[in-house]
């Protein structure tokens, strides 16, 4: 009985650190999509680096110039992380 009592603590202390670091992960991604700027230099999940020309958050859309005259549209959730902020 002890056992199976040992099992099943460790079975939800393994699950609850499991969520808790996604909870975790997930609310730090939130933070950096919600500092990003027009202006930012920003690379995408597929490796694009650019300047955000267009950001609009409730539409979940953004514009990336790649080269001077060349954007893209894309999706907000594809930009993975900031590279340098604007005028940096």
């Amino acid at each position: 009985m002890d056992q199976t009592l040992i099992l099943i603590i460790f079975i939800v202390a393994m699950l609850g650190f499991m969520f808790w670091n996604q909870w975790r992960m997930r609310r730090q991604y939130q933070q950096r999509m919600e500092e990003l700027q027009v202006g930012d230099e920003v690379m995408t999940i597929g490796g694009i680096y650019g300047k955000l020309t267009y950001l609009d958050r409730e539409g979940g859309l953004a514009r990336l110039e790649i080269a001077p005259g060349v954007e893209i549209h894309l999706n907000i959730r594809a930009i993975s992380q900031r590279v340098r902020p604007a005028g940096g």
